[in-house]
């Protein structure tokens, strides 16, 4: 299980509050809004990050290239936490 913090940041969008990288194991979190939860999704590449990122839709750029994409965990606020 993967125990390192990943620093997310503030996201200007209708469906995701905030977005994070571990470039080091290829991790990208996505926190959306409609729930609040973490989703992790494993084996991002780099580029996906950056173009989600500095897309100009990045809800489209979400549910077209990463959601069914990747394996994805919802991460529970013990999960968080702990």
């Amino acid at each position: 299980m993967y125990k390192r913090e990943i620093k997310h940041i503030s996201f200007y969008s209708t469906l995701i509050e905030t977005i994070g990288y571990d470039p080091q194991c290829a991790i990208l979190e996505v926190k959306l809004l409609s729930d609040g939860k973490i989703r992790r999704y494993e084996n991002v590449p780099e580029n996906i990050w950056y173009h989600l990122r500095d897309d100009y839709h990045p809800d489209t750029y979400y549910r077209r290239y990463i959601c069914g994409h990747f394996a994805e965990t919802v991460i529970s606020d013990d999960e968080e936490e702990a």
